[in-house]
């Protein structure tokens, strides 16, 4: 404008043609002319700015204000979605004390508060639904013993407690049924202790116990016999002799005293051994020891044993007396045994005598399979444990001892009782084995989601106004993960004179009579809620505070608590002692953010809540809510023609199945697919998190401080392969690292020296690569299932050695 001044003419009049401000030379600020025009021009430019910035606004691709795309979304039929509240299972503990009541009823709506952390604040959970939780069901445990297998080829046996005694070289004698009630019976077994074993339980000290070995298994093989099927266990404390054990050599008697022994005088003088030197086989079954033991008793055991033999027999009367006989005087014990048989074949000298039999109580064998698969066998029974009873399993997961506990969520399919135990029969094998000594099992469990219920009089009705609109005073209204179109389901409920009315997307069409009103979610978070004008839904009849509403307040990723933090019960149930939550709160959604929305409202309508091509289930998946990331792949392995999704939660998290987010996914998905294709969501394991490191040198320019530059660039990485900027299956090359360093202002030069997957040997590979979705390369287990493996994701190690950076000069 300044440049034109001397050109302006006048149009018309007695002047025209003519320039009278040609002579306005000055260009100084302070002239009133000049100050004119850099007025005009500033307001000039406001104006123009402002209009671009509006016109920004009009476009999805440009808006810049949040408020801006969600009222371009509703143009085409999308609302921003307000979030997802996050959902757990809470497990109470029944009280057990004597006279508490064996079962309690858990009522729906039970509020349970979490303690919080640092910078945290306490959030609220609600339970679900009703729950009759019982003190028996407080904590199961899979059955950690099994009854000892007697057979031909066991060479140990398990004993009770710490304190049996036994030693290396005792005899232990394993007598059944079989033995006791037939005394001609060889089932049974003496062996010789080669080792014992102390096990101790420091968890249960009852289970503590003694393991035994010794050489031979049971039972013999010439001739074949089998060991008795339930033994008893009995330690041979006493070692003794026959009576004449220690009798002198007959054959170095003088010849007149060996004659003394002649039956008949024409008889000759014996030369062997003494007459009558054995056990004398009469109906009385008796022999002599060689000294008295009180110890010995009726009805305990005694073991004959020579070289070559051994037998048992049944003490039926033990008692002192006194005898004479070759050579010898003195009191012994003479024992009445239940027997005859092969008696006369155990000689007076080299006979052993084992005797006071101790019994000693059998353990059951320790199980050490690790509990997985589709069945776990309790330790006991449980009764009342039906068909879709849900449970929580804990334990050390075998394919990390050490670690931290895993945990899941399963459901009961049946049950049946095996002996004195009960089987629980899952619908779905378990995720994870589990180290049996770790597992513990929750059934007093029950859903509950992150909100707390909130009762409000919205205010009055008034037939004479058109569409009516009342604000809810405590924000943000709950939602919760559900199997429709959004992924999310509210927890409003509204009444009009005590009759509910229905919550509709929009009132156009509408009947005039339709009870219904609609809900909007404005962008400083307000939620409001507009009523029919008598076209398009029905106006509000008048009434005094007629208007209430029942909703839960709480929503979004501060209700994702860590496991253990809820327990505090607002209102305690008579009996409940206490309550936990054993798995992390999950599946939360924070309210849709401004650059989501950009992606998401146009994704809204190439579905149009039909999932049919392999790009809908992706793009579906994708903007349900709770789920950050989702990516759809047709697999086929010759016997199976599948879409399968890899999916991610909105913090990165795997989205595991039982997962309430997982269900409702699953079940959106079955009710808008094509049910003519078979799709299947990832499970357990959703995405397979692949973390990777770097090593570099960097060459900084001298006018920047170096540390400066050095942040940034570790700053850079790690924005750059986040969550949130890269695919699954997307690839990580050491130029595209190269290029995320060098547009560092202040980096001069960059030299990569290694770029190599977490866990791996230091290395610096051209190229990282991630694998989509894909059958598994290896055979599944007999009667397993083959199950698709996740798609792959790469993302920097979040550990402070995931970058390394040097500065060089």
């Amino acid at each position: 404008m300044l440049a034109r001044l001397p050109r302006e003419a006048l149009p018309d009049g007695d002047f025209a043609g003519s320039r009278p401000l040609a002579a306005l030379t000055t260009r100084s600020p302070e002239d009133p002319a000049v100050a004119l025009l850099d007025a005009w021009a500033t307001a000039a430019d406001v104006l123009t700015f402002y209009q671009e910035r509006i016109a920004n606004e009009g476009f999805l691709r440009t808006a810049t204000e949040r408020r801006s795309v969600l009222e371009l979304a509703r143009e085409v039929g999308y609302e921003l979605k307000p979030g997802v509240a996050a959902s757990t299972y809470l497990a109470f503990t029944v009280e057990t004390a004597p006279g508490s009541p064996a079962s309690v009823q858990v009522a729906k709506g039970v509020q349970v508060l979490s303690i919080p952390g640092q910078d945290e604040r306490p959030q609220t959970f609600e339970t679900v639904e009703a729950l009759e939780a019982r003190a028996a069901w407080n904590e199961l445990r899979p059955r950690q013993t099994t009854p000892q297998d007697f057979s031909t080829s066991t060479k140990t046996l398990y004993l009770q407690g710490l304190q049996t005694g036994l030693q290396v070289g005792d005899a232990l004698l394993l007598v059944g049924p079989e033995r006791e009630q037939s005394p001609g019976s060889e089932r049974w077994d003496l062996r010789i202790v080669l080792g014992t074993t102390l096990v101790t339980d420091p968890e249960d000290p009852a289970r503590s116990h003694t393991v035994v070995t010794w050489e031979h298994a049971l039972g013999s093989q010439s001739p074949a016999v089998q060991p008795s099927s339930n033994p008893r266990a009995y330690v041979l404390r006493l070692r003794a002799n026959l009576f004449g054990y220690n009798a002198a050599d007959f054959k170095l008697l003088p010849e007149q005293i060996r004659a003394l022994f002649k039956k008949k005088r024409e008889d000759p003088i014996p030369t062997g051994e003494w007459p009558d030197f054995h056990i004398q086989t009469t109906a009385e079954r008796q022999f002599d020891l060689d000294r008295e033991y009180p110890s010995l008793v009726a009805g305990s055991w005694v073991v004959l044993r020579k070289a070559s033999y051994v037998e048992l027999y049944r003490i039926q009367e033990s008692k002192p007396v006194a005898r004479v006989d070759f050579g010898l005087t003195g009191r012994v014990t003479r024992l009445q045994v239940d027997a005859l048989e092969h008696l006369s074949w155990f000689p007076l000298r080299g006979t052993t005598v084992l005797a006071q039999s101790e019994e000693l109580p059998l353990a059951e064998k320790p199980l050490t399979a690790p509990v997985g698969g589709s069945t776990v066998l309790l330790d006991r029974e449980v009764k009342g444990l039906t068909a879709g009873h849900v449970l929580l399993v804990e334990g050390q997961g075998t394919a990390d001892p050490g670690g931290a506990p895993v945990r899941e969520r399963a459901v009961v399919a049946s049950t049946a009782k095996s002996g004195s135990s009960t089987l629980l029969v899952l619908q779905q094998p378990l995720a994870h084995e589990y180290v049996r000594a770790t597992v513990r099992i929750y059934a007093n469990v029950v859903k509950a989601t992150h909100g707390e219920t909130v009762t409000e009089v919205l205010g009055s009705g008034d037939g004479s106004r058109k569409n009516q609109r009342f604000t809810l005073k405590k924000p943000p209204l709950t939602y919760v993960a559900a199997a429709t179109a959004t992924g999310g389901e509210s927890t409003l409920e509204v009444r009009v004179n005590g009759v509910r009315w229905d919550e509709v997307p929009t009132l156009f069409g509408q009947g005039p009579r339709s009870q219904v009103y609609m809900v909007r979610h404005e962008d400083d978070g307000t939620v409001a809620l507009t009523f029919g004008d008598g076209v398009a839904g029905a106006r509000l009849p008048p009434g005094q505070e007629n208007v209430v509403a029942v909703y839960r307040s709480g929503i979004g990723p501060e209700g994702e608590v860590d496991t253990g933090q809820l327990a505090l019960l607002r209102v305690r149930p008579l009996g409940i002692r206490a309550v936990t939550n054993p798995q992390d709160a999950t599946g939360a959604a924070a309210p849709e953010s401004r650059d989501d929305a950009r992606a998401h409202a146009p994704a809204s309508v190439l579905t149009l809540e039909r999932v049919v091509s392999l790009q809908d289930y992706e793009d579906f998946a994708s903007t349900f809510a709770g789920i950050g990331k989702a990516q759809a792949a047709d697999l086929t392995n010759g016997e199976r023609i599948l879409v399968h999704l890899t999916i991610a939660s909105q913090k990165g998290g795997s989205v595991d199945a039982g997962t309430p987010l997982h269900e409702a996914l699953v079940g959106a998905l079955t009710k808008l697919h094509d049910p003519v294709r078979e799709f299947a969501v990832a499970s357990n394991k959703s995405f397979e998190r692949i973390p990777f490191n770097l090593k570099a040198k960097l060459r900084v320019d001298p006018r920047y401080l170096a540390e400066d530059v050095k942040a940034r660039v570790e700053a850079a990485l790690r924005t750059a392969f986040s969550f949130e900027r890269r695919s699954f299956g997307q690839a990580v090359s050491a130029a595209e690292v190269i290029q995320v360093m060098q547009d560092v202002q202040g980096v001069v030069m960059v030299d990569l020296d290694a770029l190599y997957p977490t866990g791996r040997p230091q290395a610096l590979a051209p190229l990282l690569r991630a694998l989509r979705a894909r059958w598994p390369q290896a055979p599944a287990a007999p009667g397993t299932p083959v199950q698709p493996l996740p798609a792959q994701l790469l993302l920097l190690d979040e550990a402070p050695a995931g970058v390394v950076l040097e500065v060089i000069p």
